[in-house]
């Protein structure tokens, strides 16, 4: 699990895991992540990610392409 000390370490963390996120279902929908997660979805999954341990590209990626509706 991730450590983030600061409440800014925790702010900027969930902002580029947001964004890298949403960067990726562009890449594979079209369409950023809100057409697809509410943002409580959104918070779950941050979570997951800090204990997850994989870097947030290779998470972003296994996530959306295993999604079912990355192919709508």
């Amino acid at each position: 699990m991730k450590l983030l000390n600061q409440p800014e370490e925790l702010s900027d963390a969930r902002t580029a895991f947001i964004e890298t996120l949403s960067d990726e279902f562009i890449a594979t929908t079209g369409y950023g992540v809100y057409a697809y997660l509410n943002p409580l979805d959104i918070n779950r999954l941050f979570r997951q990610y800090l204990q997850h341990g994989t870097p947030l590209r290779e998470f972003a990626r296994v996530y959306v392409r295993n999604a079912q509706f990355a192919t709508m």
